[in-house]
């Protein structure tokens, strides 16, 4: 019994140590279109973004719509460098695909790095691929 319960003890403290060796960036945005965020479809509102960093070196997003309390989470990937246009500006931005009323969210950069995150989306069929537009949106550094 002693030995179960040194074990659960060390789980514990690993558990703790990997938390705690997350860190997180915060962003808000206002989106005004429905998009799909990897399966999940989300209304137009207000978002929170956070980006968090594990400690095994991989990134991953929450998406969170203040309006309809909806959640989604992506596992980007090392995207692009970010346009010169946006680097110029210098303030993050999220990037959607769309395709008539249908957007997908693409890319977002942090607003510092010269990289984006790219998030994968479905292919769309050869007939829409000349209807393809980005839109773009600010987005605000949280405190």
């Amino acid at each position: 019994m002693k030995t179960l319960t040194t074990h659960c003890l060390f789980a514990v403290a690993a558990l703790v140590a990997a938390a705690g060796s997350a860190s997180a960036q915060n962003y808000k945005a206002e989106i005004p279109m429905a998009f799909r965020a990897g399966n999940k479809v989300m209304e137009p509102g207000s978002y929170d973004l956070k980006v968090v960093s594990q400690y095994t070196g991989h990134d991953y997003i929450l998406i969170y719509n203040r309006t309809t309390a909806s959640t989604a989470m992506l596992l980007p990937i090392s995207g692009p460098d970010a346009p010169k246009a946006w680097t110029k500006a210098g303030n993050p931005l999220i990037s959607f695909t769309c395709a008539g009323h249908a957007c997908t969210l693409r890319r977002f950069w942090d607003g510092r790095d010269s990289a984006t995150y790219e998030f994968p989306a479905h292919k769309l069929p050869k007939a829409e691929v000349d209807r393809v537009a980005i839109v773009t949106v600010a987005v605000t550094k949280a405190d």
